[in-house]
């Protein structure tokens, strides 16, 4: 997907408010756990469509002005054809919205308040459900209406043009042929006009955004949805004290349980978003193809699959009425994303010093350097001791190693000893960066590198 593909390339970017609305008007398919589809990457087969239609069109007016002799007439009906098409779309992000909202609301999961950012909701579930369906029930009232008038339109053009038929035969195959063509027009541009126009709107709001991002050298950043920050480090979002005290997720009944009876997660990294330790850490926009993935990370665990692709859903719903990557030099660049290097083994027999470097641990490659130029980034390591239980819902402190970091000549690298650890243990190396032009701001830390020893 090519906006996929963008967001991949210039992982600090993150598209203003304006693109994410028209996101929302782009035409969209079902997402593993059955929702309507939310932020998916626009189709491109709607272009190829809008041509065919214009083709048709290009035809029509050139028989019905050959036979007709009315040019007028035919120019109004093809403009006329397109203004319905657009304004039936123009609800389409609403009702996308609205479906969206639907579907958490049937999974008994209450919704903010549609116009009020992130207030709790304090209407019934039930009461959100009558009043969303009423809402979707007149948005598609108004797109049918439009819809209703191309399809009068087309036989309005179809009766003139044979009413208006030069010979003494109005029923022959040119006539056929128009009033075909005036069939599938009115059927592509009820099925291909409105996306079409509204996916271009929205490449180049896009592109707009990715172009004024490019230009500042990285200033306009994602935004950073990990939960609070302690000290320097971002806790990232506890799922699990999400299901226990969110009052949207009452009606589920989650907040009866213990966090030893409540789904766990695995730990997985999806582009610039990654879970660790049943903590959420988001970085930009959450996608459908981000939170597919997420999904197909969790296909040994059916009862986390489900809840996870809704409380995903939630956040995408809370991200399309936020502001967007900010122009000012607010938050800390975290890392693109969670530790991707796989589990790294030490044998103590033959190695007892080891380097690491933050494009291993971190995934901090040298192009995404680049965007933070011109800026003092200092990094921060540590090393620590895995919990006693890791099996536990229930995030442990673990022990910081004392003595174990030292600097290398590369500040980009430390060297690592294991003199004295125990075998058999994990442990586990992080890594976040502080600006040391804005040294109020909070750091970031990548997700812990777990280093394994062995005899």
């Amino acid at each position: 997907m090519e906006i996929e593909s963008l967001l991949h390339q210039n992982p600090q970017f993150e598209p203003g408010a304006n693109a994410r609305k028209l996101w929302l008007y782009c035409r969209r398919k079902e997402t593993l756990i059955g929702s309507p589809g939310f932020l998916c990457a626009p189709r491109q087969w709607d272009l190829a469509l809008f041509l065919l239609i214009l083709l048709l069109e290009f035809i029509g007016l050139y028989l019905f002005y050959k036979y007709v002799g009315n040019l007028i007439f035919a120019i109004s009906f093809f403009a006329a054809d397109v203004t319905y098409a657009v304004f039936a779309h123009v609800v389409y992000g609403k009702v996308s919205l609205t479906k969206n909202r639907l579907f958490l609301l049937y999974r008994n999961i209450r919704v903010n308040e549609p116009g009020k950012g992130h207030k709790t909701v304090s209407m019934a579930r039930e009461g959100q459900i009558r009043r969303e369906k009423r809402r979707l029930f007149w948005l598609r009232v108004y797109s049918f209406s439009f819809y209703a008038m191309i399809a009068l339109l087309s036989l309005i053009k179809m009766g003139g043009f044979i009413a208006n038929w030069p010979g003494r035969d109005p029923i022959n195959s040119i006539s056929i042929t128009i009033c075909l063509t005036y069939i599938v027009v009115a059927v592509l541009q009820i099925y291909a006009t409105g996306y079409f126009t509204f996916a271009s709107l929205f490449y180049l709001v896009f592109s707009h955004d990715l172009k004024k991002h490019k230009e500042q050298q990285g200033r306009l950043y994602a935004r950073i949805q990990a939960g609070h920050a302690s000290g320097n480090l971002y806790e990232g979002i506890d799922i699990h004290t999400l299901l226990l005290t969110d009052p949207k997720f009452e009606d589920a009944g989650y907040c009866q349980k213990s966090r030893d009876n409540l789904p766990k997660f695995n730990n997985c990294t999806v582009r610039n978003h990654f879970i660790h330790d049943n903590r959420l850490f988001l970085y930009g926009v959450l996608t459908d193809e981000d939170l597919n993935a997420f999904i197909n990370c969790h296909a040994n665990r059916v009862d986390a699959k489900q809840i996870l692709g809704i409380i995903l859903l939630d956040l995408q719903l809370e991200q399309i009425i936020s502001d967007g990557g900010r122009d000012v030099y607010s938050e800390p660049v975290p890392f693109p994303a969670g530790n991707i290097a796989g589990l790294g083994a030490i044998d103590l027999a033959t190695q007892g010093i080891s380097t690491y470097s933050v494009e291993r641990v971190a995934n901090d490659a040298e192009e995404n350097r680049k965007e933070r130029a011109g800026r003092s980034w200092l990094y921060e390591w540590v090393l620590e001791e895995s919990p006693a239980n890791e099996s536990s819902p229930v995030h442990a402190m673990k022990t910081i190693i004392p003595n174990a970091i030292t600097r290398t000549e590369d500040p980009l690298k430390v060297n690592v000893s294991f003199a004295g650890l125990t075998v058999g243990k994990t442990y586990y190396l992080s890594v976040y960066a502080k600006n040391l032009a804005e040294p109020f701001v909070r750091g970031i830390a990548s997700a812990p590198f777990p280093i394994k020893i062995i005899a």
